[in-house]
């Protein structure tokens, strides 16, 4: 039986909710009791709501990830639709509005159900917020002012609302580059797993686009995996068709889905999966000697490679970790060739690539590269089963940096690459922050013959330059003096410096609050809100640095010289890619 009491202090809330249900035609059930004296009040909730509009609007809170989240089910009838956990305000803090999309899974028209999955309840606490979820237009959520919020850096890709991370399915087909990524569209925090979708013709200036692949619920969430394009029509259902290859975490594999639509939506192949193993992110290539497909994944099953060779570097639960290649000839039958590991299982670990590098200046020479997530790389050859070291894992971790991908089928052979940059939140002084993490500017690898023996170079591709606005400061052969006065330019700007001195070694550079410093004679440097990134050395050397928390207001900008002659030193604004989104909304 309900506690009087609590009945009593619920029905405020009830008599705003029949107010709110009778303009918006929802319906709610009565609540239950809460929980016993000395528990936390936990309720029963519910409501109906018609499918007149577009999407479900749901407030979210930024509170701790992984805290005060609540799991809710969207039914159509009994059938549960979706899940996703969302932190529901509490009270009077501080939230944001989430636009989910609702026509993609047919429910025009219908009567759905809202409540916490398999009967749970939720925090008493959370009822008034709960009452706030209702069916509308997108333009419900969003503001006018989503693209210029303080904490938005702008001219680096990031969602609209919400968290993303691994950049993936990479590809350029019918004229447009595509990011799609891992993104959680009722949070800041990771979780709730869908693809978020980006489109450009130009690799600088993106559009985001709906959803592309959605989570079946939280129990089988769409995890990272790559994109290409079926040039030959090897899986029969077109030549020239768009593919997306991802984990499946409720089916333990990993599967592969096809666009017919300009890569806006995807088909699932009825095989899926079509690998079943323990591991994640496919990375799917064509190679042109075997004439098959093949896929590189990370897998953490014992083999014969792991046990070959000992561990050294990474916890103990990543011994196994390897990368595994698997062939197919018609993307829907596939067969394990191969394995590889490294005694630093770190430099295997997550969201792998392999692909065929030109070495620069020897003609018809080249050779492969094998990378992870920590981006930290391998040069070798590929057998068309296996993949064999010469030299690594080499490089860095760049700092605030994780999970690049490279894009496929880019016409003119370039190799571009786009990592996921991880920020920090600044939620001190923007409680309701509404979006998290972004993306790096596309780069060009190349494989240079060095001193070292080969390595990888990062360069800007050079698509960046269209995002050239006036010219700060230009000027040659400068004293260290001088160029400091020149590089306050910097204050309160998003920029690129170039800047070049007249000897190599170690620089200390601060611009606009960011550490810029870097190893060597001249680097190109570009600074965002956020965050900079710092190609140094003709590109052998390329570093992340994120501004924190605590200096977010910070311009400070020095360049600390204590001898020598500056060559050169030029500095551009750039300007935001965001700018015609604010305008238009």
């Amino acid at each position: 039986m309900p506690n009087p009491q609590f009945v009593k202090s619920t029905l405020p809330h009830l008599r705003t909710l029949l107010g709110f249900v009778s303009a918006l035609a929802v319906t709610v059930r009565p609540l239950v009791a809460a929980e016993p004296s000395g528990a936390a009040e936990l309720v029963a909730m519910e409501q109906t709501l018609s499918v007149s509009g577009s999407h479900l609007i749901v407030p979210v809170a930024n509170y701790p990830k992984g805290d005060k989240g609540v799991l809710l089910g969207i039914y159509d009838g009994a059938t549960v639709v979706q899940t996703f956990n969302v932190a529901l305000p509490q009270g009077s803090d501080a939230f944001w509005l989430a636009a989910y999309p609702l026509e993609p899974f047919g429910l025009k028209g219908k009567q759905i159900r809202i409540a916490p999955v398999d009967g749970g309840r939720a925090p008493v606490a959370c009822l008034a917020s709960f009452e706030r979820i209702k069916v509308g237009p997108a333009e419900d959520a969003l503001s006018p002012t989503d693209y210029a919020q303080p904490y938005r850096n702008q001219f680096h890709i990031s969602s609209r609302r919400g968290w993303n991370n691994d950049p993936n399915g990479l590809v350029f087909h019918d004229g447009k580059y595509h990011v799609y990524s891992q993104h959680n569209p009722f949070g800041i925090f990771w979780g709730n797993m869908h693809w978020g979708h980006f489109e450009s013709t130009d690799l600088v200036h993106w559009e985001e686009k709906p959803i592309a692949l959605f989570q079946k619920t939280v129990k089988d969430m769409v995890f990272s995996g790559g994109g290409f394009v079926d040039f030959n029509n090897s899986a029969g259902l077109g030549a020239n068709t768009q593919f997306a290859a991802f984990t499946s975490t409720g089916r333990g594999g990993e599967c592969l889905a096809y666009s017919k639509d300009g890569g806006l939506t995807f088909t699932e192949l009825p095989g899926n999966p079509v690998v079943k193993h323990r591991g994640r992110d496919p990375k799917v290539f064509w190679f042109q000697p075997g004439k098959k497909w093949f896929m590189v994944v990370y897998d953490e099953t014992p083999c014969a490679e792991t046990e070959a060779i000992t561990q050294t570097v990474g916890p103990k639960e990543r011994a196994s970790a390897h990368l595994a290649f698997w062939e197919s000839k018609n993307l829907r039958d596939w067969e394990q060739t191969g394995a590889f590991t490294d005694a630093d299982r770190l430099a295997v670990f997550e969201c792998p690539e392999l692909f065929e590098l030109p070495v620069a200046g020897r003609a018809g020479e080249s050779r492969w590269i094998l990378l992870a997530a920590q981006n930290r790389y391998f040069v070798g050859q590929f057998d068309g089963r296996t993949f064999h070291k010469e030299s690594g894992p080499l490089g860095t971790g760049h700092g605030a940096f994780y999970a690049a991908q490279t894009f496929s089928d880019v016409p003119d052979g370039r190799r571009i690459q786009i990592g996921w940059v991880r920020t920090d939140t600044y939620l001190q002084r923007f409680p309701d922050q509404i979006v998290n993490q972004a993306f790096t500017l596309p780069h060009e690898l190349k494989l240079r013959d060095t001193a070292d023996g080969l390595r990888v170079s990062f360069s800007p591709a050079v698509e960046t330059e269209k995002l050239r606005g006036e010219i700060l400061s230009e000027e040659n052969d400068l004293t260290p003096a001088r160029a400091n006065e020149l590089i306050q330019k910097c204050r309160g700007e998003l920029t690129e410096t170039l800047i070049e001195f007249s000897d190599a070694k170690p620089r200390h550079l601060v611009i606009n609050g960011i550490d810029a410093s870097f190893d060597g004679r001249k680097a190109r440097i570009f600074t965002d809100r956020t965050f900079n990134e710092v190609y140094g050395d003709d590109g052998l050397s390329y570093e992340l640095r994120k501004r924190s928390a605590r200096d977010f207001d910070s311009t400070e900008t020095r360049l600390t010289v204590e001898t020598g002659t500056v060559r050169s030193l030029k500095i551009f604004r750039l300007k935001p890619i965001w700018a015609e989104r604010v305008r238009s909304n």
